[in-house]
């Protein structure tokens, strides 16, 4: 009985971070070859596939002028501050958009809704100052939408008391120049990083399965014997001096 444990202790012995590095340093080339084409097939996707997008990003800012209403200027910032989110849901409504549509050609054929997902909308705490971004496969459609965005926001604003003459513009859109995605260095990086994590997966599951001993070792360590002799060389190298 006490001969039967002791050949089974061994068994329940963890796999050591050495043994880890050795099953690694074994399996270098598929490591190597399995994270290269996963970098190479992502380098393709980026500079290849995928088409690049432009943002454009313009600026306006909620005013509201000091009369008898509001008798000072923390007052009217104040009230300033409470109609950001107000003029934020407005220029997304149907009614801006459309507008936005109409003027520029090459939107015809698209809904607002559509519209709407390359606009992004965004404010600063406390501050009555709100970003507009546009993204876009075109420079000049993205610089074009945001501007016009701009223009039908205080347009249509004056049917409505509560924001009338009080947007105003800061900055209009300039034309981008540069890509602002994809991230193509972000890109190749994680693309490096799966590729590792995959090949290292492949490692793993390929040693598994691999119930082979592969030195007199690993023989004594996981069956309790001792090895008196081996024969050297592989399967393959023997039957050839046979």
């Amino acid at each position: 009985m006490d001969q039967i444990n002791n050949n089974q202790a061994p068994m329940e012995e963890g796999i050591s971070l050495t043994d880890l590095f050795k099953i690694i340093w074994a399996n270098w080339t598929i490591v190597f070859l399995v994270t290269l084409w996963v970098a190479v097939i992502g380098i393709l996707y980026t500079f290849v596939i995928v088409e690049p997008k432009y943002t454009a990003e313009a600026t306006v800012s909620i005013e509201v002028e000091i009369n008898e209403t509001t008798t000072s200027d923390q007052s009217a910032l104040s009230i300033s501050q409470n109609l950001v989110n107000t003029v934020k849901a407005f220029a997304m409504t149907d009614l801006v958009l459309d507008a936005v549509i109409a003027e520029i050609p090459s939107l015809s054929n698209m809904t607002s809704a559509q519209l709407a997902s390359k606009i992004t909308i965004s404010t600063v705490t406390s501050v009555p100052i709100i970003d507009i971004s546009v993204e876009d496969e075109s420079a000049i459609l993205a610089q074009a939408i945001a501007n016009k965005l701009i223009d039908k926001m205080v347009e249509k604003s004056d049917n409505y008391l509560l924001i009338k003459d009080r947007i105003k513009p800061i900055d209009y859109a300039k034309q981008p120049s540069v890509p602002s995605s994809p991230n193509k260095l972000l890109n190749i990086v994680i693309s490096v990083l799966i590729g590792g994590i995959l090949s290292l997966g492949i490692v793993f599951v390929k040693e598994l399965f691999n119930n082979k001993f592969k030195s007199a070792e690993e023989m004594e360590k996981y069956l309790s014997i001792n090895v008196i002799a081996s024969v050297p060389g592989t399967v393959k190298e023997r039957k050839l001096v046979d």
